[in-house]
C-alpha cells in the first residue's frame, strides 16, 4: 500500500501546488492592477488639489510673475515634493515653468521630461486631464498626469506631476514575498494532511487486501468490518458476503465429497453381498458335495441374487443417467391421473398378497393437464407405491391423493409404518432405507425420484408423523 499513499501523496501535492503558482500568478495580476490603480487616484487627487489652489489665485487677479504672489505657491510646490517624493511642475503652453519649487535656486529645478509635451499640449487643447503610463512588460514604470488649471473657461496653466512609482515596487515585492511565504506554509500543512488523509484512505484497502488473503487461505470465519459510508464500505460488504458464499460452497463442496465417500462405501457394501452369496454357492456346487435337492437351492439362491444384482446395477445407471446434465425428458401434456391408474395396475398382485387396500381420493373438480415425461412420472408412481407395500403393515391400506394446492398439482402417497420414521429427509439420498433390515431393495428408489421431480421443476418431500408416513409431490400444472 505504499505504492498507493506516494501516488496519492504526489499527486495531491502536484494539484496543490498548481493551485497554489494559478493564485500568486492571479494575484500579483490583480494586487499590481489594484496598487497602480490606488497610485493613480492618489496622485490624481494630488494634482486636482494643485489645480484647484492655482485656479484661486488664478481667479483673484494675481498677476504671474509677481515674486510675492508666487513665491508663496513656490513653497507650497516644495513642500508637495517633500511630503509625495513626486516632481511637479505648473507648466503653460510653451512648457515654461509658471512656478518654481526651488525659488531660492531656479537652477535646482528639473525639466519637465520630452515626452510629457504631448500630454501637456493635449491638457491645454481639450481642457482635460491626461494620464500617461511607461511600463516596462507588465511592470509600471512611470506615471505621469496633467491637470489643466481653469479660469474664465480657459486654461491658465497645467500642473504636470510625474511620479517613478519605485514605491508600488517595493509594495508590491512586500505582498510577493508574504504570498510566497503564506503558499510556501500552506504547502507544507496540505502535505501533511495528504499524508494523513491518505493513510487513513488506504487503510480499509489494506484491511480488504488481509482479508482476501485469509479467503485465499479458505479462513471464512471472520467478518470484514469497514465504517467509511461510501463505496469502501459497500466493497466491504460484498467481500462478506463473497466469504459467506464461499463458507456454503466449501461446506457444500465437503458434504459432497463425503457423500461421495459414503455412496462408493454403500455401493461396495450393496455389491459385496450378491457376489459373495454367488461365489459360496457355486464353490459348494463345484465341490460336488451337495445333494440333487440342496444343488437345486443352491441354483435358486443363485437365480434370486443376480436378479437382485441386475435390479441394483439398474438403479445406480437410471441414477447416474438421471444426474447427467445430458438427460433430456420427453416431455408432453399428460394427465396424472392416467399416470397413477398405470401405476395401481402394475401393483394389484403385490397388494392382494399382502391384502393391503389403496384408496384414491381424487379431489381435482375437471381434468388438469401437467407437462412431464409420462413414463418417469409412472416411474414415481411406482416407486412410491413400491415402498408404501415394503413397510406398511399387512391388512392395511395405502392413501393415493390427488388434488390442487394454488397453481400447482398435488400427489400425496400415505401409508401406515411399523415404526415412527426419523429424518424422512434422509430417505432421498441414495442406499438410506427405514430401519428395517428385512426389506429387500437397494435404497435408491426415492434418490432416483427426487431426481425425476428436480428435472420436471417440481418439489418431493417426506413427513414421518407417529406411524404415519407421507410423500408429497407439488408438479407445475398446465
Amino acid at each position: 500500500m505504499k505504492k498507493i499513499t506516494t501516488r496519492l501523496i504526489q499527486q495531491f501535492v502536484g494539484l496543490l501546488l498548481i493551485f497554489a503558482t494559478m493564485i500568486a500568478l492571479f494575484f500579483g495580476v490583480l494586487f499590481a492592477k489594484q496598487t497602480e490603480d490606488l497610485h493613480q487616484e492618489e496622485l490624481t487627487h494630488r494634482s486636482e488639489l494643485i489645480s484647484d489652489t492655482l485656479t484661486d489665485y488664478f481667479s483673484s487677479g494675481t498677476k504671474m510673475g509677481q515674486s510675492g504672489g508666487m513665491g508663496g505657491y513656490g513653497a507650497f510646490l516644495r513642500f508637495l515634493n517633500q511630503i509625495a517624493g513626486e516632481e511637479v511642475w505648473v507648466l503653460d503652453t510653451r512648457m515654461n515653468p509658471i512656478v518654481s519649487s526651488h525659488h531660492d535656486s531656479p537652477s535646482n529645478q528639473t525639466d519637465p521630461p520630452n515626452e510629457a509635451k504631448k500630454l501637456v499640449t493635449a491638457t491645454f487643447e481639450t481642457k482635460q486631464m491626461q494620464v500617461a503610463k511607461k511600463r516596462n512588460l507588465f511592470q509600471l514604470q512611470e506615471l505621469t498626469i496633467a491637470t489643466p488649471v481653469i479660469t474664465d473657461d480657459s486654461v491658465a496653466a497645467v500642473v504636470l506631476i510625474r511620479s517613478k512609482v519605485d514605491i508600488i515596487h517595493q509594495n508590491q515585492m512586500s505582498g510577493y514575498l508574504m504570498l510566497l511565504l503564506s503558499l510556501v506554509g500552506a504547502v507544507i500543512i496540505a502535505s501533511f494532511l495528504a499524508w494523513r488523509l491518505s493513510k487513513r484512505f488506504v487503510k480499509p484497502i489494506e484491511s480488504m487486501r488481509g482479508y482476501v488473503n485469509e479467503l485465499a487461505n479458505e479462513h471464512y470465519e471472520k467478518a470484514l468490518t469497514i465504517q467509511t459510508k461510501d463505496e469502501l464500505q459497500e466493497l466491504g460488504d460484498q467481500l462478506t458476503l463473497l466469504s459467506q458464499r464461499l463458507a456454503e460452497a466449501r461446506s457444500a463442496r465437503d458434504r459432497k465429497e463425503q457423500s461421495e465417500k459414503d455412496f462408493l462405501s454403500q455401493i461396495s457394501h450393496e455389491l459385496r453381498t450378491p457376489v459373495m452369496v454367488i461365489k459360496s454357492s457355486l464353490e459348494a456346487i463345484t465341490d460336488g458335495y451337495l445333494s440333487t435337492q440342496e444343488e437345486k437351492d443352491y441354483l435358486l439362491q443363485l437365480l434370486k441374487e443376480s436378479t437382485n444384482l441386475e435390479r441394483l446395477i439398474n438403479d445406480l445407471l437410471e441414477l447416474s443417467r438421471l444426474q447427467s446434465t445430458e438427460f433430456h425428458l420427453q416431455k408432453e401434456l399428460v394427465d396424472p391421473l392416467d399416470c397413477i391408474n398405470d401405476a395401481l395396475r402394475s401393483y394389484r398382485l403385490v397388494l392382494k398378497e399382502k391384502d393391503q387396500e389403496v384408496r384414491l381420493e381424487n379431489e381435482l373438480n375437471e381434468p388438469k393437464m401437467i407437462h412431464a415425461d409420462y413414463l418417469r412420472i409412472t416411474q414415481v408412481i411406482k416407486i412410491l407405491l413400491d415402498n408404501a407395500t415394503k413397510y406398511a403393515p399387512e391388512h392395511s391400506s395405502i392413501t393415493v391423493r390427488i388434488a390442487v394446492n394454488p397453481s400447482m398439482l398435488e400427489i400425496d402417497v400415505s401409508n401406515e409404518c411399523h415404526d415412527v420414521v426419523e429424518n424422512p429427509e434422509q430417505l432421498f439420498e441414495s442406499f438410506q432405507r427405514q430401519n428395517r433390515t428385512n426389506v429387500n431393495g437397494t435404497g435408491l428408489g426415492l434418490a432416483i425420484a427426487k431426481q425425476v421431480i428436480r428435472r420436471h421443476e417440481g418439489q418431493i418431500t417426506a413427513e414421518g408423523k407417529e406411524k404415519q408416513f407421507l410423500i408429497k409431490i407439488l408438479l407445475p400444472s398446465a
